[in-house]
């Protein structure tokens, strides 16, 4: 019995053997990178701009899922349309069975179900491109990008050099009290 525990404990040790001794050998046999370039997150001839943490529109992402979502239920298709000859002829796995009709309707009505959620991705307008909106423009409650609030800085910094000049312009045009 402990033989068995035994088995699972070297199947183990040998799998994380196996790992670390692939990263150790990578580390050894791989490129060193130590210029600039090459130390690059996107490497590929085009120089970056700006950060990694920008936003992607969500039409991106709806439009990989929905492919996803078609791409693997067409798989499923493929072994029903392999048995679906053998299920009408009632040969093979389906012999005798009388299931040939019953298989080529659930086909159908899979494709159906497809269909169907493929036109209500696009009724919904998921796969367009380019969404129009009728709706009012976004005006922020507190309009505060980086360019207004350097402008609102230097038109302060300007106002408060305005009054201290004023000031000293205004102590020194006021005569000085002679002592006496």
């Amino acid at each position: 019995m402990y033989f068995d525990y035994l088995n699972v404990l070297v199947f183990i040790l040998v799998g994380l053997v196996f790992v670390f001794a692939n990263l150790l050998l990578a580390s050894v046999i791989r490129p060193k990178r130590t210029t600039e370039e090459g130390l690059e997150t996107y490497e590929c001839g085009e120089e970056t701009i700006g950060g990694a943490w920008v936003q992607f529109d969500i039409r991106y992402y709806t439009v990989a899922l929905v492919y996803v979502v078609f791409a693997v239920e067409i798989a499923f298709l493929f072994p029903w349309a392999l048995v679906l000859k053998e299920a009408l002829a009632g040969t093979g796995a389906a012999a005798g069975k009388g299931i040939g009709w019953f298989v080529l309707v659930e086909g159908f009505l899979f494709v159906v179900i497809l269909l169907l959620g493929l036109i209500y991705v696009w009724a919904k307008g998921d796969l367009d491109w380019v969404l129009s909106y009728s709706g009012q423009t976004y005006q922020p409650k507190f309009p505060s990008t980086r360019l207004d609030r350097v402008a609102k800085v230097r038109d302060i910094e300007t106002e408060l050099e305005a009054q201290r000049e004023a000031a000293k312009k205004a102590a020194s045009a006021t005569p000085e009290p002679s002592a006496g």
